[in-house]
């Protein structure tokens, strides 16, 4: 009898979802793409096949079809589901679904909403993020320890991994050339091993092990000072790597020194670090379309606040009525270059001689000239405009770092500026006309120019350690919201939304942060080079 209730219950949820109507669901699992699951609407939620969703999150999946039963097994937990059902049993324990699993073309559908929950990312290990409006699924291992990264300074080198609370955490030395770090019940990403060879770092490795992850650093030559302390917002166990005593090079406040003793440290002491605060827009009111004329920095007040940093301006490329390119799923530039420049803008503040602004902080229209007005308005060290790339060629793949020139280095960085620069019919002005107008400035500026280049080159090599993208090298075209502004300038395709895998890793927060990263690692090359981090901390850098 209560088969048959059910297989009543079942039958009419799916008369009462005859109308919905099938689709796929694009996955990308771990930056790449998968197979699309199909999916139905009905009662206004959202319903994946059983199977198929399974399979992406690397479960085994059952499926009995008289009592109308599904069981998922992730290694060796299993969980229970029955069409009609609103609840899940997961062991001892039941967990709501939402809505009803759904009977489908003689096939089981469950709630899509149950697949991103903690619950499920608990059982499955997977984390699960969905964009409505453009129908992608993306799937990332679940873990409690980020991707490590390393930054080189003027005299330490800085290697930093991130943990999620309460993880306990011990750092010893390994012999005379290098140190470990221990996180007991930490679970990461992914294996990562890289070269550093910065003089100091010869290159580091994360590994998983039965209960733990394993962070190894090798020194360059023995005799290296360390140091291991947390650093907070978000939490971060930081590794300081010096010829000297770290405490004398790194600024910050004091931390547990290790000289190379190999010994065990307790969890090293929490030491209180400067709170990234979120990057601001220069003087942009949070109301979206607001008139881009009003929106001027102040900077006379901001150096009456403290000592001058190095002010480093942000533009996220596009926004508002201008949605710049979009990828072949519907992802929007603007929306891609907006996270990005956030991301890179909470990095830098975390460095106590640098300043970072927006040039808009929402979706908002912000005409190109008034991007590089903003930024000779506050008196900006350093421009960089963040964009995504796009091309008829679906396969054209890639990252490129550009710096102003009248002459394009090659067609396609013509093609590409004109297609940047069309902005400006959205402003009503003509961007031939625009251009006869600043020709004269633009060539004044050389000393700006060369070192436009030179970090140029620098975002480049950076970006290619730490990303698996295609480098397309650095290249030069007359960009209209470069021409502007009297500070090195440059411009950043982070990649074509116009390739699926390019699309699907923009979308993928923890793969954005490692382009993010490398933008970051990029600025500080360059701002060593410039000597800008000899100041020390609280010290006037202008």
């Amino acid at each position: 009898m209560r088969t048959a209730a059910l297989l009543s219950l079942a039958l009419s949820l799916n008369l009462g979802a005859a109308a919905a109507r099938g689709e796929d669901i694009q996955v990308v699992v771990c930056g790449r793409y998968h197979e699309p699951v199909t999916a139905y609407r009905a009662g206004g939620n959202i319903f994946i096949n059983a199977k198929q969703a399974g399979e992406i999150y690397g479960g085994q999946v059952y499926w009995y079809p008289i009592s109308g039963r599904v069981q998922l097994s992730f290694r060796g937990r299993v969980l229970q589901l029955l069409v009609g059902s609103r609840e899940a049993v997961a062991g001892e324990r039941t967990v709501p679904l939402g809505a009803p699993v759904m009977l489908r073309a003689a096939q089981a559908y469950v709630p899509l909403s149950f697949f991103l929950g903690a619950d499920f990312a608990a059982l499955s290990g997977m984390e699960s993020q969905f964009d409505e409006r453009t129908w992608l699924l993306t799937l990332d291992r679940h873990s409690n320890i980020g991707p490590v990264r390393w930054f080189s300074y003027q005299d330490y080198t800085r290697v930093v991994l991130e943990l999620k609370r309460p993880l306990g955490h011990s750092a010893a030395a390994r012999g005379v050339r290098g140190v470990e770090l221990t996180v007991p019940f930490g679970v990461i990403e992914a294996p990562e091993q890289a070269r550093v060879g910065d003089g100091l770092v010869e290159g580091y490795a994360l590994r998983q092990e039965a209960k733990v992850a394993r962070l190894s650093v090798q020194f360059s030559r023995p005799g290296l000072k360390w140091r291991a302390r947390e650093l907070s917002a978000p939490r971060r166990l930081a590794l300081e790597i010096a010829a000297v005593d770290p405490e004398d090079v790194v600024p910050g406040s004091a931390a547990e020194l290790e000289a190379g003793a190999s010994r065990q440290a307790a969890a090293p002491e929490a030491l209180p670090a400067v709170a990234p605060a979120a990057s601001s827009a220069i003087g942009e009111s949070p109301r979206a379309g607001g008139d881009a004329s009003q929106r001027v920095a102040a900077p006379a007040a901001a150096q009456a606040a403290g000592p001058a940093k190095r002010r480093i301006v942000i533009d996220p490329g596009h926004g508002g009525k201008d949605a710049g390119a979009t990828g072949r799923r519907g992802t929007l530039e603007k929306d891609i270059n907006l996270a990005a420049a956030k991301e890179l803008g909470k990095l830098l503040e975390e460095e106590k001689v640098f300043e970072v602004l927006l040039t808009r902080n929402y979706d908002t229209f912000v005409p190109l000239a008034d991007r590089s007005r903003m930024a000779d308005e506050a008196h900006a060290d350093l421009f960089i405009s963040l964009h995504c790339n796009a091309h008829k060629n679906a396969k054209e793949n890639g990252f490129e770092v550009y710096f102003l020139s009248e002459q394009a280095s090659d067609p396609e960085a013509e093609r590409l500026a004109e297609f940047e620069n069309s902005s400006l019919e959205l402003e009503g002005k003509s961007p031939s006309d625009a251009q006869a107008g600043l020709i004269l400035r633009a060539m004044s500026k050389t000393e700006n120019i060369n070192a436009a280049a030179e970090l140029a080159a620098l975002l480049t090599r950076a970006l290619h350690r730490r990303v698996d993208l295609s480098p397309r090298g650095v290249k030069q075209a007359s960009f209209y919201v470069l021409r502007g502004t009297d500070a090195p300038a440059v411009l950043v395709e982070m990649a074509f939304l116009t390739n699926r895998r390019d699309e699907a890793k923009l979308e993928t927060r923890r793969y954005r942060r490692r382009i993010v990263d490398g933008l970051y690692a990029g600025l500080v090359d360059y701002a060593k080079r410039q000597g800008w981090l000899d100041q020390g901390p609280g010290r006037s850098v202008r």
